[in-house]
């Protein structure tokens, strides 16, 4: 099996003449003007021997740059000797001008280094091998098949082709995108299984490139992150209620196309980094470039992540909502009584994401349509069998034919926002149901906060049993 050699050497013309004359022996040679260059051939092919002027300025510190990283550590590395004058070559050293010598030297130490072959099968945790690591050894070793990689965000896949990354799939994300997210991880377990190469190739560059890039992506990104969420804390529009007033604008509002446009979308309900990124395409960079500039402007907003789970009431106050709850019961109509929050249709949204973050809340299953139309939002369960029902109204006029089938025997209907108020307030007076409003009953109400909506509810439940 041919040798594989790294020659290093700044000058040019003698780098040229001597791997012309090393691969005339046989041997496999690759070329680096420096001790940098002559780490990055290293991860494309892991060489057996490297050979490097003894004279620093020709060369670098090729050795040293070596024994800092643990994969390049043991392999040997021979000084080449333009001339001598009176003076016997060391061990490490070989005359330029002779060939033999230095293939045989080549061949001498080349022996000594002994690499076990890597398993068929390879399983580890990420925090003990890196996933950059993992895959620059694959690389040197040029396997083919599939390496599975299992993290909190979910499964992802690295397709390699003798030693060459060939695809990835990571959060639904594919190719060089997926990569880059993958190599973000820290936490997680990987199993590499050998396979034939994959017909599907979406990504070309070379691996050494790749592994680069996306380690300067991923200090990028974290730095991003750290500056944008540094709790972790989640987004969301600054304020809804003028949601429809910027749509109306095009000055004011981001093309919705445009990646501005599409995290304005995603925003009118609480998202997460993650959440964005893998809702939008685009490059990871830009995208949180654009959230950043929407933050500074003021359009965009962060709600802390420990704001984003929060219990109905306190133990104190569960019983008392329960004794109110069973006078929200109207005569002739089944239980559980019902509350009813009205509200554009944008906002419906929200409201049901807000929902999901209350304790004591049963969570009704997501609609199958889009449709701005009436729909269960959750349950309130206060206790010993005694409930009450939340529904979502949407005050679209359009939809206000709809209204007299979910009206009669509410308990309470609560207008949330700048809802239509004219049409909604006839009807509630047809089937004399209690029209409240959000801002009465608790003041400035955001719907994206979880505690402000579990405040809302407690305070229109008490509202609608005195009412009583």
């Amino acid at each position: 099996m041919s040798r594989r050699v790294l020659l290093v050497d700044s000058d040019v013309d003698a780098l040229g003449a001597l791997a012309s004359a090393l691969r005339a022996m046989g041997l496999a040679v690759a070329n680096a003007n420096s001790a940098e260059s002559a780490l990055e051939q290293a991860y494309q092919s892991r060489p057996d021997v490297v050979l490097v002027p003894r004279a620093p300025e020709r060369g670098g510190n090729v050795r040293e740059v070596f024994k800092e990283r643990p994969e390049f550590a043991d392999i040997p590395v021979l000084f080449l000797v333009d001339k001598m004058v009176d003076v016997d070559l060391v061990q490490d050293e070989v005359m330029r001008v002779d060939v033999d010598q230095i293939v045989s030297r080549i061949t001498e130490v080349s022996r000594r280094v002994s690499r076990p072959p890597l398993p068929q099968d390879i399983r580890g945790d990420l925090e003990q091998v890196p996933l950059v690591d993992m895959l620059q050894l694959l690389a040197m070793n040029r396997r083919t098949g599939s390496l599975s990689i299992t993290t909190a965000r979910g499964p992802g896949e690295v397709k390699l082709a003798e030693g060459q990354i060939v695809d990835a799939s990571f959060s639904r994300r594919t190719g060089e995108r997926a990569l880059y997210r993958l190599l973000a991880e820290r936490r997680g377990r990987f199993a590499f299984s050998p396979g034939d190469p994959p017909t599907q190739r979406r990504i070309q560059a070379s691996t050494n490139m790749l592994l680069m890039e996306a380690m300067r992506q991923v200090d990028e990104l974290n730095e991003r992150r750290a500056s944008l969420s540094p709790e972790g804390e989640v987004f969301a529009l600054s304020d809804l209620a003028s949601l429809s007033g910027l749509l109306d604008g095009p000055e004011s509002m981001p093309d919705p196309s445009s990646m501005r446009g599409r995290i304005f979308e995603l925003l009118q309900m609480p998202r997460s980094i993650d959440e964005l990124l893998d809702e939008i395409d685009g490059p990871d960079l830009d995208i949180l470039d654009a959230l950043g500039q929407l933050k500074k402007s003021g359009k965009v907003k962060t709600i802390p992540l420990a704001t984003l789970t929060t219990p109905l009431a306190t133990p104190e106050q569960i019983p008392v909502l329960r004794s109110l709850a069973t006078r929200l019961v109207r005569p002739g109509f089944s239980v559980p009584p019902r509350l009813l929050l009205a509200t554009s249709p944008q906002r419906l949204g929200v409201l049901a994401y807000s929902m999901r973050r209350i304790t004591d809340v049963v969570m009704a299953p997501e609609p199958t349509s889009r449709a701005p139309l009436t729909r269960s939002l959750g349950t309130m369960r206060l206790g010993e069998g005694v409930e009450v029902a939340v529904i979502g109204l949407p005050t679209d006029e359009t939809m206000a034919p709809t209204w007299a089938l979910s009206l009669p025997g509410t308990a309470a209907v609560v207008r949330v926002g700048e809802a239509e108020r004219a049409a909604l307030e006839a009807h509630c007076e047809a089937v004399e149901v209690m029209l409240l409003e959000a801002d009465k009953l608790i003041g400035q109400f955001d719907a994206t906060i979880p505690a402000e909506l579990a405040a809302l509810l407690r305070a229109a439940l008490e509202a609608a049993a005195g009412a009583g």
